[in-house]
This record gives C-alpha cells, sequence and structure tokens, in this order.
C-alpha cells in the first residue's frame, strides 16, 4: 500500500482494472532502514519506520442467508463478515523533496576507416 499526497498522472487510455506501475522501491544495500523510490526520472529517499499502531488490511466478504426466502422487492439478506488478510506494521516515511536523476550522455563512439 502506497499513500501520497499530490498527483500522479498517466498518460494514454486509463483502464481501472489494469495494473499499473507506480515505480521502483528498493532497500538500501549500504545503510540499514533506508529505501529508495524511482518514479520515472525522480528519486526519493527515506526511511523504514514502526507504526505506532497495526494497520489491519480486510477483506469484506456477503454471503447470502437464504436464496430461497427472497423478500418479495428482491432484496437478498446477507450475513457480512471481515477477514484480516494483512497487518501493516512499518511504513516508509519520504521526508524530503525528490531528487532528479540525471543521467550521463553515452560517449560518442568513433568510426574506424
Amino acid at each position: 500500500m502506497i499513500e501520497m499526497q499530490g498527483e500522479l498522472e498517466r498518460k494514454g487510455a486509463i483502464d481501472p482494472d489494469q495494473e499499473f506501475p507506480v515505480g521502483q522501491l528498493r532497500l538500501s544495500k549500504t545503510r540499514a532502514d533506508t529505501v529508495e523510490l524511482t518514479i520515472g526520472y525522480h528519486l526519493l529517499e527515506g526511511k523504514m519506520v514502526d507504526l505506532k499502531k497495526p494497520f489491519a488490511i480486510l477483506e469484506k466478504q456477503s454471503t447470502p442467508v437464504d436464496v430461497d426466502a427472497m423478500e418479495e422487492d428482491g432484496v437478498v439478506q446477507c450475513n457480512t463478515e471481515y477477514k484480516v488478510v494483512g497487518v501493516i506494521r512499518r511504513k516508509c516515511l519520504f521526508k524530503n523533496r525528490p531528487r532528479a536523476i540525471i543521467t550521463k550522455p553515452e560517449p560518442a563512439v568513433r568510426k574506424q576507416h
């Protein structure tokens, strides 16, 4: 799960059912608990921090009580349950503005005659 402030714009046709890669998240090899998020040509550096209270991810499950005993208006009575599918205990905290990633131009190659 990613929580962001601001907007991410995507060019072209948008299909809401299609997955959309936002960027690449990497744990730093040099410093513990340091993360890097690359979105396009921008690099965000942050750190992993513990949440004060764990965050549960729930999945809603509705099951019909009795399909044969439908009410006259066509409404089916359902039992609703929530299943815990995950728990988030840590988050990535990015405090600084993103840095621009500038790639070096490839060196000119001379043709030999």
